[in-house]
């Protein structure tokens, strides 16, 4: 005999599944929305993230814009200190040394296992992506640019990676966005930067794996150089009031 709807399972907090579902959708969205604006330079280092304002501007419940933040904590771009507001990160040279140390112990490797392995599709993948990133190298602030930019810098690692190197590179990756959006952006030209990822494609197609480790580690440094110093031109700037 049909005794009418089966009551659905709650969580802990009273919610079905596809209510719990739609949240983590939520959560997912508001997530890169933030993210997004902060490595964007939209939100600055130092600025508050209020949770009221997002509400606002993004048409959502507080629940999944708070899930949001405590993402992005866990990914260093948000402090959220006990029942204060949070703010976004701030930015410091050894913050910067801290990413790059563990880029270099990951992808230095990785760099060099996955030359060892490519097969001739992954060296066109590689080609397929760089001309994607050449396509747009010219508008740098544009999120088409970063996101072929970091397609490209994957497909150098990709043969030689594990299940667990992207969860490990992703954030790594988006922690030295950062710097390089809010200084190298500024302080090297569009085709400097362009210049740079050339010299790793042209590694990469070489048959020797020590010379793409080589040329990614090159680019790491030359990388942290810019952004030290176009932090240090900033950081002179806020000092003197100058421009």
């Amino acid at each position: 005999m049909d005794t009418g709807p089966t009551e659905q399972a709650r969580d802990g907090e009273g919610r079905t599944a596809v209510e719990r579902i739609e949240a983590e959708s939520l959560t997912d969205a508001a997530a890169t929305r933030l993210r997004n604006a902060i490595l964007g330079g939209e939100l600055r280092p130092g600025q508050p993230v209020r949770v009221r304002d997002l509400q606002d501007r993004m048409g959502i419940s507080h629940i999944p814009i708070r899930e949001a933040i405590r993402q992005l904590e866990a990914e260093g771009l948000i402090v959220a200190p006990p029942r204060r507001t949070p703010i976004v990160a701030g930015v410091d040279l050894d913050d910067l040394a801290a990413i790059y140390e563990l880029r270099r112990m990951i992808e230095l490797p990785t760099v060099r296992l996955s030359r060892e392995r490519a097969a001739d599709v992954h060296v066109r993948q590689v080609r397929e992506a760089f001309a994607a990133y050449e396509a747009s190298a010219m508008e740098p602030q544009s999120a088409e640019f970063w996101q072929r930019h970091t397609a490209f810098h994957w497909s150098l690692l990709e043969a030689g990676s594990n299940s667990w190197t992207r969860r490990l590179v992703d954030p790594l990756e988006a922690g030295s966005q950062r710097y390089i959006r809010l200084f190298v952006s500024l302080y090297a030209t569009p085709e400097e930067t362009l210049h740079l990822h050339r010299l790793l494609l042209d590694a990469y197609q070489s048959p020797d794996p020590e010379i793409i480790a080589k040329a990614l580690e090159d680019h790491f440094a030359e990388t942290e150089r810019v952004v030290r110093e176009g932090f240090q031109k900033q950081q002179h700037a806020v000092r003197t009031g100058s421009s």
